[in-house]
């Protein structure tokens, strides 16, 4: 179960921060829209993502905490999910969709 939360966290990562080579937002959004998130926290945190029309980290990290606080999550450590990820756009999109397969 640990490994499938580490790459929960990762896919939210890269859903609030993108990659190295930039945005990967409106590529795993959908791959993840019906996704069985293992932890109730990442449910909530990739429904608040889902709802800001932007994928600029900045607008990102301006309304996710207020957000994620109304939905009963005030305490979330905003610095990881914003921390820049070296993959590439190919390396996330596969890492996902194998977190996705269960693999």
């Amino acid at each position: 179960m640990g490994k499938d939360l580490d790459l929960e966290k990762l896919a939210l990562r890269l859903l609030c921060a993108g990659t190295a080579e930039g945005h990967v937002r409106d590529t795993l959004g959908p791959l993840l829209r019906d996704y069985a998130w293992r932890s109730t926290l990442h449910r909530a945190i990739f429904d608040a993502i889902a709802a800001v029309p932007s994928s600029d980290p900045e607008h990102l990290r301006q309304l996710l905490p207020a957000k994620l606080t109304r939905m009963g999550f005030p305490d979330i450590d905003w610095a990881e999910l914003f921390a820049p990820s070296p993959m590439s756009k190919e390396e996330a999109i596969s890492t996902v969709r194998q977190m996705i397969a269960g693999a």
